[in-house]
C-alpha cells in the first residue's frame, strides 16, 4: 500500500517536472515567509524582558524598546503576510494547471480507447472518475501539500532549531509525543484507506446510475417511473454514504488521540519551561519565547494524521483516473505512419480474420473482397452476421489478427488513424448529435467551414427548410443527444455533415425502416444524392434499398457467403434469396 500511495505520488509529481522553476520560487517564498514569522517572537521576547526589568527595577520608561520591538514585529508580519500571499497564488496556479492538464490528458485517452471499452464502461461512471481525481489532484498539491504539509513542516523545523538555539531541554521535550502520534495515526489510516476505496466504489455506482437514468429520461416518464428512479437514487446515496460515515468516525477517532497526545506535549513544555523560570535560569520573556515556539511547532501538526487521511481518500481518487491513464491502447498509429493518399483504385480486404477476443471465435473469418472506388457496395446478413465489424474494421477500431485491408496498396496499419479517418463519413443509424447548435452539428470536424458551406450542407441533405422553420435557425440548440429533433430530423442532420465533410469514402448505415413515409422518402433522396461519385458502404436492412447496388456482399455467421449485384445472388445465393424472399413477402 506505502508503495503505491508512493508511486501515485511520483506520477503526481511527474507532471510538475516542467515547472522546477517555479518550484523553487515557491519554496524561496515559504521558506523566507515562515522564517519572518519566527522572528517575530524573539522581537516580543526582547520587549517583555525589558518591560520586566522596569518593573523590577524601576527606572526610565523603555519607550525605545517598545518603538523598536513594535515596529519590528509590525515590519516581520507586513513581510511575512506578503510573501504568503504570493506563495498563495502561485501555488494555486500551479495547482490548477497540473489539474487541468491531467483532467485533459486522461480525457482525450478516454476518446483513444476502443469501441469495446466504450461499449463496456459506463460513461458516467469514467467522467466521474476523471472529475473526482482532476478535483483530488488539486486537494493534493494546492491543499494537503502546499498549504497543509510543507509550510507545517518548514515552521516546525524552524521552530524547532530555533528551541534547540535556545533551550536543548525545551526542544527534546517538543519531540517526545511525535512517535506516539504518528504511531497512532499510521494504524487508524490503514484502515480508513480501505473504507475510502470501498466508498469511492459505491459513488461511483451512484454516478454511473445517476447518468443512465438521465440519459434515459424521457424512458422513464413514459413509463411513470420517476418516483421509483427518485426513490433507487436515494437508496444507493444512503447505502455509499453509510460506508462514508464509518470512514468519517475514524477520522474523529484519529483526531481525539491527536488532540490529548498534542495536548500532552503542550502541556509538558509548558511546565518545562515554568520550571526554569521558578529556577532563575529563564526569564519570563524566554517564557513566552518557548510557549509561542511550541504553539507555532504544533498549532499546523495538530492535524497532520487527519492531513494524512485526507492525502490518502484523495489518493484512492487519483488512483481510479490513472487506471483510466493506463488503459492499453489497442490501436496505435505505427513509428513509421504515412498520410494516406485520396483512395483512387480500390479497397481490398485480403484473407482478413478478425476476433473480439483472443480466446474467442472469429466473428470474420477469410475475408477476400474488393471494392472499387467510386462503387457502392452494400452489406447484407441477419444481425450478428458481420456487417458492422467488418465497418469497424475499415474504420480501423479494431485490427485483424491474420490479413490486411488495403486502400490503394496502403495497408491502413501504415497510415496515420487521422488521415484515414479524414477520407471517411460515417452516417449511423441513430445519428449522433451534441447540445449544441444545429450549425455546430453541421460542422463538426470542419473547424475552417463558412456559414454559407453549413447551409449549402443542409440544403444538399434537405434539411434546410426545417432548420429555418427552428426557433433560432441554424443557431438552435439541439438540446441533449438532439432530444429537440425528429429521428427524420437528426438523420438529415448527420447526412448535412456527411455532405460536409465531402469524403472519399461513405459509410451508411441505412436508417429509414423506422421512419415515417413522408421522411424515409426525404432521407432516400439525400442519401441517394450523398452516395454519388462516392465509394460507399451501405449496411443494409431492407434488401429494397440496395436492389442497384454495383455490389452486394452477403454475410452470414463472419464470412461472405457470395458476393455480386441483385440479379446475380438471387442466383447462386440461397441466403440472399431467402431474405429476399421473407421481406418481399412481407411488403406484398
Amino acid at each position: 500500500m506505502k508503495d503505491k500511495k508512493s508511486s501515485t505520488l511520483r506520477r503526481i509529481a511527474s507532471f510538475l517536472e516542467d515547472r522546477k522553476k517555479t518550484i523553487c520560487f515557491l519554496f524561496a517564498l515559504i521558506i523566507t515567509s515562515q522564517t519572518a514569522s519566527i522572528a517575530a517572537p524573539f522581537i516580543s521576547k526582547i520587549l517583555i524582558d525589558s518591560l520586566t526589568e522596569f518593573v523590577n527595577n524601576g527606572g526610565a520608561l523603555p519607550w525605545s524598546s517598545l518603538l523598536y520591538c513594535s515596529l519590528g514585529i509590525l515590519i516581520v508580519t507586513l513581510i511575512s503576510s506578503i510573501l504568503q500571499s504570493t506563495y498563495n497564488y502561485h501555488l494555486f496556479e500551479m495547482a490548477t494547471k497540473v489539474e487541468d492538464r491531467i483532467r485533459n490528458k486522461a480525457l482525450g485517452k478516454y476518446l483513444q480507447l476502443h469501441s469495446l471499452f466504450h461499449h463496456g464502461a459506463s460513461s458516467g461512471q469514467i467522467i466521474g472518475r476523471i472529475d473526482r481525481g482532476g478535483t483530488s489532484i488539486y486537494t493534493i498539491v494546492y491543499e494537503i501539500i502546499g498549504q497543509n504539509f510543507i509550510p507545517p513542516i518548514i515552521i516546525f523545523l524552524g521552530a524547532f532549531a530555533a528551541l534547540l538555539y535556545s533551550n536543548v531541554w525545551i526542544a527534546l521535550a517538543l519531540l517526545i509525543p511525535f512517535p506516539i502520534y504518528i504511531l497512532a495515526t499510521r494504524r487508524i489510516a490503514n484502515k480508513i484507506y480501505l473504507i475510502e476505496q470501498e466508498s469511492n466504489d459505491a459513488f461511483e455506482g451512484v454516478s454511473k446510475e445517476m447518468y443512465d437514468v438521465a440519459g434515459n429520461v424521457l424512458t422513464v416518464k413514459k413509463f411513470s417511473q420517476e418516483a421509483i428512479e427518485t426513490q433507487n437514487n436515494r437508496n444507493s446515496l444512503s447505502e455509499a454514504r453509510e460506508i462514508q460515515y464509518g470512514a468519517e468516525r475514524l477520522w474523529s477517532l484519529i483526531e481525539n488521540i491527536q488532540a490529548v497526545i498534542s495536548t500532552t506535549g503542550r502541556v509538558l513544555v509548558l511546565s518545562l519551561s515554568a520550571y526554569f523560570v521558578l529556577e532563575g535560569t529563564a526569564t519570563i520573556g524566554q517564557f513566552v519565547l518557548y510557549v509561542t515556539l511550541q504553539n507555532m511547532a504544533y498549532q499546523p501538526l495538530s492535524h497532520l494524521g487527519s492531513l494524512f487521511t485526507r492525502l490518502r481518500r484523495n489518493m484512492t481518487r487519483v488512483d481510479r483516473l490513472f487506471a483510466v491513464l493506463d488503459e492499453p491502447l489497442h490501436v496505435t498509429d505505427s513509428i513509421n505512419a504515412t498520410v494516406l493518399p485520396p483512395l483512387q483504385k480500390q479497397i481490398e480486404f485480403k484473407n482478413v480474420y478478425f476476433s473480439y477476443h483472443q480466446d474467442d471465435q472469429y466473428a470474420l473469418e477469410d475475408l477476400n473482397v474488393v471494392v472499387p472506388a467510386h462503387t457502392t457496395c452494400a452489406l447484407v446478413g441477419r444481425s450478428g452476421s458481420g456487417k458492422t465489424t467488418f465497418i469497424n474494421l475499415l474504420l480501423r477500431s479494431f485490427d485483424p489478427q491474420k490479413g490486411h485491408i488495403l486502400i490503394d496498396d496502403f495497408d491502413i496499419r501504415s497510415v496515420t488513424q487521422e488521415s484515414l479517418r479524414a477520407q471517411i463519413a460515417v452516417v449511423p443509424q441513430e445519428v449522433d448529435l451534441f447540445s449544441r447548435t444545429v450549425a455546430e452539428n453541421i460542422a463538426y470536424g470542419r473547424a475552417d467551414v463558412l456559414k454559407e458551406q453549413i447551409i449549402n450542407a443542409a440544403k444538399t441533405a434537405l434539411a434546410h427548410d426545417f432548420i429555418m422553420k427552428l426557433e433560432n435557425g441554424y443557431e438552435t440548440v439541439v438540446g441533449e443527444r438532439g432530444i429537440k429533433l425528429s429521428g427524420g430530423e437528426r438523420q438529415r442532420i448527420g447526412i448535412a455533415r456527411a455532405v460536409l465533410r465531402d469524403p472519399k469514402i461513405l459509410i451508411l448505415d441505412e436508417a429509414t425502416s423506422h421512419l415515417d413515409t413522408e421522411s424515409e422518402q426525404i432521407i432516400t433522396r439525400a442519401t441517394d444524392a450523398l452516395v454519388k461519385n462516392r465509394t460507399s458502404f451501405i449496411i443494409a436492412h431492407r434488401l429494397s434499398t440496395v436492389i442497384h447496388a454495383d455490389k452486394i456482399l452477403v454475410f452470414d455467421k463472419g464470412k461472405i457467403e457470395a458476393m455480386g449485384n441483385h440479379a446475380e445472388l438471387l442466383q447462386k445465393s440461397a441466403t440472399y434469396a431467402r431474405l429476399h424472399s421473407l421481406q418481399f413477402a412481407d411488403e406484398d
